[in-house]
């Protein structure tokens, strides 16, 4: 039996969704390939590389929300959360945009590339959890990606979640 991680679990879960809601679209920044080729494959026309434009990505994606999509955006922590804080607290969060944060942990994968991949312990919740309209989860196990991201998909607001 093959032990599922929690980024394979969100690609799962997204493509699940993604094959009932056309309006889906998953924003990555140059990142994810092993766990995204077959996403991509299967949906090419709700998939955007912005490459390392995080500021413009996160632009992006509440542009997007607030024309009706519903993206998905996914990179390392601080791409998805310090980068582009400007973007994410003024386009997504006070503008209430549906836009679904996924920020990957760096751990043992991205550790030799220091503090531009990772944070330090909650950095990423000590910066955003006072930003409007922003819900934060943080799952521990597969079968809660599974939960939340299908909870999530049910509302509209702004979803910050740490895989």
């Amino acid at each position: 039996m093959e032990v599922k991680n929690e980024r394979q679990v969100f690609f799962e879960t997204l493509m699940e969704l993604a094959e009932k809601d056309d309006k889906i679209i998953l924003i990555v920044g140059d990142v994810g390939f092993s766990y995204l080729d077959k996403f991509v494959d299967k949906f090419p026309n709700q998939f955007l590389n912005a490459g390392v434009t995080e500021q413009s990505f996160m632009g992006l994606a509440a542009g997007l929300a607030l024309s009706g999509w519903k993206p998905y955006v996914y990179s390392m922590i601080p791409f998805v959360t310090m980068r582009n804080f400007e973007q994410l607290r003024n386009d997504v969060c006070y503008n209430n945009a549906n836009v679904k944060v996924i920020g990957v942990r760096g751990s043992v994968h991205y550790k030799f590339l220091g503090f531009s991949h990772n944070i330090s312990e909650n950095e990423d919740v000590k910066i955003l959890d006072h930003l409007p309209n922003l819900k934060i989860y943080i799952p521990e196990t597969p079968e809660e990606v599974v939960k939340i991201i299908n909870d999530c998909f049910l509302t509209c607001n702004p979803t910050y979640i740490r895989l």
